[in-house]
């Protein structure tokens, strides 16, 4: 059985159709729902101090030093400031502050006011959260990625 000119037609239409709807609609097909991990702090900014209630980790020169000393070396503290802007978290819900937030404010070389970082305490683990509401989720290990303790 043989296409006539006007069956070829049809075939190659519904084919142009059939890749034009792969084209459309094939990322949504295979799109994983999986949330796309974030950084907390954009890795662009030039970080001068991270401050909280219970230290401060300031820029002197090339190096990193904290008040009161927290035992670490000048790698450690480095490797700590970096992690802020290296870490890759899923994102949350933003949830509602409570009476007493642990307070992180973050210096950049790059912003005149600082960037205000909450965290809150969710069961075992934690919750990140700007001021903007925007919320990463942050597990009890790692807590210490970020606070050196």
């Amino acid at each position: 059985m043989r296409l006539s000119r006007k069956g070829w037609n049809n075939v190659l239409i519904f084919a142009v159709f059939t890749i034009i709807f792969i084209f459309n609609f094939g990322h949504k097909l295979t799109a994983n729902k999986k949330p796309v991990a974030l950084s907390i702090i954009d890795k662009n900014l030039t970080l001068v101090e991270i401050k909280t209630p219970d230290f401060r980790v300031t820029r002197v020169g090339r190096s990193w030093q904290s008040q009161p000393n927290l035992g670490l070396s000048a790698k450690q503290l480095a490797t700590l400031v970096n992690n802020w802007q290296q870490l890759t978290l899923n994102p949350h819900e933003p949830i509602p502050l409570g009476s007493h937030p642990y307070t992180i404010l973050i210096y950049s070389a790059d912003r005149e006011e600082p960037i205000t970082v909450n965290l809150i305490q969710q069961g075992d683990d934690y919750v990140l959260q700007t001021e903007s509401n925007h919320a990463l989720f942050l597990n009890a290990q790692q807590l210490p990625l970020l606070l050196g303790r």
